[in-house]
């Protein structure tokens, strides 16, 4: 079959387009969860705060300079270094290892989909073809491959043989809304929409199949068919009626408002706990929000590690000296609070993020793009073969690899997500449409803005978080009028503003937004200095960190590198890398 490419727009459309009547004629649900939805405004939704399309913006400086060692490197060569990777997972492949009864027949398709998601992000991020290609060919086979019901996806997957046989479609279906927004392709969002539609899938259990709702609401959003946030909203019901039972994901409201510790995977209740503010943002109901903050405070009171990810190998652990992080935990914590920056407006969510991304996540993974930990943590001295912080998690847990392989492969796939989710959420808009500087890094964003729909371009020059000015260079044609957002994070006490090298009054500070508005001439500069003091703070165990603004210090320890090669899961060109410390480190 002809492939879904940008050039068959027209066949793509025709391809998938259906009426909504037609796809949902048999679909009746009951009424909300949470009481009577609001009235929709002018924009369909609640979010305070909105991404901005991939095609609008270009990251440079460290950040152009870190994801195109990612592009060049592991998320160019995965496919051919490692399983699962190396397999045509939602591009053909229907099974896996038949011999190995231990494994779940949904495994592979989640870690593939991970990888397709991130090296596609990372894709239209650098506008990298070579790239963008082969994280394409397994979105082209699924759409071109979608069964008459509307199913989309490996047929492996489409009868409940097994838990989670849905929590797949939930990562893949990222990749597709990423790649459709991009595109602007709205047989994407359609195709999307049939599936739901006319799946018989149980959404609401187990655990994982309940993540759909980002989906469903995504198709919801583009597409406006209402039967989208009725399934939705009976999914979480359903999952809610079985969060009391174990391996649930411990979200069970007695718990939740009891701000009860959390009794769950890290991933599983990270993947979940954004659905609530997803759902606020769809129906404006304020108790979806308020259930989503009481989810997010039962592991920021309890969880958090000094480099700004939960205690998370693989469930929830204490916070010792020695306790760590799932490399996952740091794409999906950080993907969930992207979603309650979003439903919010409140910067401390962004806080969050440059906190996890700049310390656990740089951590994590080789400097080089050549090597990702399943396990890592703020305390690590070893990255070897044969020893780990977490004795029940095996040896080689925090060495660095193209995939830890047989341990947990979903970290070298969803490695990849990290940093294209960063900068994706650099620039978003807010409620009214304005333009929203919401995490700092180089970059360029070329859209329009004020009620004239003025073109503009914002360059954003600097070395922040290593440096505390960041400036924006505003390109126009004329002079404009217009609001302009600026972070001020929660850990800076004295911020100021400058235009074009002259301090302003400090507009007031709300929700840590600034906003400037003013008219804006072309080539005006707008600087933002955010003051860095290092600041000692303590931790459990009699733990002291050094602190400088979003960062944490360590101490440098001098490390001896040796390499081995796995079958199945490295190469002589991506091998298993091992450190051992050569220098004081206690």
């Amino acid at each position: 079959m002809p492939s879904y490419a940008p050039s068959q727009r027209s066949f793509s459309r025709r391809k998938f387009l259906q009426t909504a009547a037609a796809a949902s004629a048999a679909v009746v649900l009951p009424r909300p969860l949470f009481g009577a939805q609001q009235p929709a405004n002018s924009q369909g939704c609640w979010y305070a705060l909105r991404s901005m399309n991939p095609a609008t913006l270009i990251p440079e400086g460290w950040v152009q300079l870190y994801l195109d060692k990612q592009a060049h490197h592991l998320a160019l060569s995965l496919p051919e270094v490692s399983e699962p990777f190396t397999g045509a997972f939602w591009a053909g492949e229907e099974h896996y290892r038949p011999d190995a009864d231990d494994v779940d027949p949904w495994w592979p398709w989640e870690q593939k989909a991970y990888w397709i998601d991130g090296a596609l992000r990372c894709a239209l991020l650098l506008d990298d073809e070579k790239l963008l290609t082969k994280s394409r060919v397994p979105i082209d086979f699924t759409l071109d491959h979608a069964a008459k019901s509307g199913y989309l996806g490996p047929q492996a997957l489409r009868e409940p043989k097994a838990n989670f046989h849905r929590w797949p479609h939930t990562v893949f279906f990222r990749a597709l809304a990423a790649y459709s927004d991009a595109e602007d392709d709205p047989g994407i969002s359609d195709a999307v929409r049939k599936h739901y539609l006319n799946d018989d899938a149980d959404y609401g259990v187990p655990m994982r199949n309940v993540t759909n709702i980002e989906g469903m609401l995504w198709a919801h959003e583009h597409t406006g068919d209402p039967h989208l946030l009725q399934l939705a909203e009976q999914s979480w019901r359903v999952h809610l009626q079985h969060a009391s039972e174990p391996n649930h994901g411990d979200m069970s409201p007695e718990k939740v408002w009891s701000n009860a510790p959390v009794n769950s995977h890290g991933v599983s209740y990270a993947e979940t706990s954004k659905l609530p503010a997803i759902l606020y943002a769809h129906t404006g109901n304020q108790e979806y929000l308020q259930f989503a903050l009481a989810l997010q405070r039962r592991i920021l009171e309890r969880y958090m590690l000094v480099d700004g990810i939960p205690s998370t190998s693989e469930s929830y652990a204490s916070v010792t000296a020695r306790d760590v992080h799932e490399t996952c935990d740091i794409a999906d914590h950080t993907w969930t609070w992207g979603y309650l920056l979003m439903a919010t407006g409140q910067g401390i969510w962004a806080d969050r993020i440059e906190r996890a991304c700049f310390n656990a996540g740089f951590g994590a993974i080789k400097k080089d793009w050549k090597g990702v930990q399943y396990l890592s943590g703020p305390n690590q001295m070893l990255a070897t073969a044969d020893s780990c912080h977490i004795p029940n998690s095996g040896p080689g847990a925090m060495a660095y690899q193209p995939n830890p392989g047989e341990r947990v492969a979903c970290c070298g796939g969803n490695a990849h997500r990290i940093f294209p989710n960063y900068a994706l959420r650099m620039w978003m808009r807010d409620s009214s449409g304005a333009l929203v500087a919401t995490l700092y890094g180089p970059s360029r964003i070329r859209t329009t803005t004020g009620p004239a729909k003025q073109k503009v371009e914002i360059i954003e020059t600097t070395d922040y978080p290593f440096a505390e000015q960041v400036h924006f260079r505003f390109v126009l044609d004329a002079p404009t009028a217009f609001p302009f957002s600026v972070r001020i994070p929660a850990w800076c006490s004295t911020p100021r503003i400058l235009v074009n090298d002259r301090p302003i009054p400090l507009p007031p500070i709300k929700n840590g937004f600034a906003i400037i508005s003013r008219q804006f001439k072309p080539n005006d500069e707008l600087t933002l200095e955010l003051p860095m003091r290092p600041a000692a703070t303590r931790w459990p165990g009699n733990g002291v960190a050094v602190e400088h603004g979003p960062l944490v210090y360590s101490l440098r320890i001098e490390p001896e590198w040796s390499s081995k090669v796995e079958p199945r899961w490295s190469t002589a060109d991506f091998p298993v890398w091992i450190a051992h410390p050569t220098s004081a480190w206690n």
